[in-house]
């Protein structure tokens, strides 16, 4: 994971970091670190992006809580 486009979620989702640490920044928020075994919830209809700060890759496991059918991430523009 080296980092990701800025985007949102119109559903919860749950992230838990399997090895690594990565930055999490979030709209109108301070950047927040996440090392292994640490988690958190994203904030919905918020842009935010992650960002890996680890020297190797990090690996995460992420749960979207969303309705079949339904957009789970919204580019931002």
């Amino acid at each position: 994971m080296a980092g990701q486009a800025l985007h949102q979620h119109p559903v919860p989702v749950f992230v838990y970091v399997l090895e690594g640490e990565v930055e999490l920044r979030t709209e109108g928020g301070e950047a927040q670190r996440y090392g292994t075994g640490q988690s958190w919830i994203e904030s919905q209809n918020r842009q935010h992006q992650a960002f890996n700060v680890a020297a190797v890759p990090s690996r995460l496991l992420v749960v979207f809580m969303g309705e079949e059918g339904q957009p789970l991430t919204i580019a931002a523009e």
